[in-house]
């Protein structure tokens, strides 16, 4: 039972604070997604763009990333008791309730909607398909994140779509936006596996979801993962200029790769398959860093 405006608040709150701020929903929401949705607004607008528009698509990025993902959370929150980790997230360790995670991702995606419709039919569009995916993704019967390579698939897609959901909003879709797509279609596909989806692959099981991680053991992982930074790095270093992009736009797509092959070719000497979780958690941490180098390799490239 909701008692009053406070508690609910209050509840709600902690989604953006706990366990963690680092380790929180804040940073998908407030970073993630909004960046890359500024990737389609800045290619698409040539930086020339109104900044009641670039407003606009930030909060319908955050609010309807916020249903998606408190969607998740209220789907996973009895698996997610039982990992050592995500059994410190509010819903799991009992700060919200069930039910206060549902209203919150109702009231923000209802203002992602609202707002996307003062944009244009395309944004609306798009931001229906966004939310679409992660309902069909978390909430049974469908629940394609039991699907194999579709929990891998959604999250390439979802990226993809704030990309176009910049790009709509400014009314031109670029030939240029191809590379940032190939991007991440294949480093979701290569790198997840080994350095995320790995840290979730006990709580997949359980969950009846079927990952690559769950196929692979961690050395045949790693080699996909290298296989997808190399791609990355030859594809866009040959073929920057065709989509327009400055020399920018190589230098960090292959600073940011090398940067985490660093961590990845040491891993790769050793002979055992099994990798210490805390060296894993570190490089992942890498590549979040390497997340932001790329796509703004992209932005400032195109300029």
């Amino acid at each position: 039972m909701i008692k009053s405006p406070l508690q609910l608040l209050s509840a709600w709150s902690t989604w953006f604070r706990y366990p963690t701020l680092r380790s929180s929903r804040l940073r998908t929401v407030v970073l993630f997604y909004p960046y890359f949705m500024s990737i389609g607004l800045l290619l698409s607008s040539q930086w020339e763009f109104s900044s009641i528009i670039a407003l606009k698509c930030y909060v319908v990025m955050a609010s309807i990333t916020i249903f998606v993902y408190t969607l998740n959370d209220v789907m996973d929150a009895d698996l997610d008791k039982l990992s050592p980790n995500k059994s410190k997230r509010p819903i799991p360790s009992g700060l919200m309730t069930k039910r206060q995670g549902i209203l919150l991702g109702i009231v923000f995606g209802v203002l992602g909607v609202a707002l996307s419709l003062t944009i244009n039919l395309l944004a609306t569009i798009l931001v229906f398909v966004f939310m679409g995916l992660g309902f069909f993704y978390s909430v049974p019967p469908i629940r394609l994140k039991r699907r194999f390579l579709m929990k891998e698939t959604t999250l390439t897609t979802l990226f993809i779509i704030s990309i176009l959901i910049g790009s709509a909003a400014v009314g031109r879709i670029p030939s240029s936006l191809f590379l940032p797509v190939f991007f991440f279609v294949l480093s979701t596909m290569t790198v997840q596996p080994a350095f995320y989806d790995v840290q979730d692959v006990n709580e997949d099981r359980l969950g009846g979801c079927k990952t690559i991680a769950m196929i692979l053991n961690q050395r045949r992982r790693l080699e996909l993962a290298t296989s997808g930074l190399l791609g990355s790095m030859i594809t866009i270093t040959l073929s920057y200029g065709y989509f327009g992009f400055n020399v920018i736009c190589p230098i960090l797509t292959v600073f940011g790769c090398l940067l985490f092959l660093r961590y990845i070719f040491p891993l790769m000497m050793k002979t055992g398959e099994e990798y210490e979780e805390e060296v894993i958690e570190k490089i992942a941490r890498i590549g979040m860093i390497v997340a932001f180098i790329i796509p703004l390799g992209f932005m400032l490239g195109s300029l």
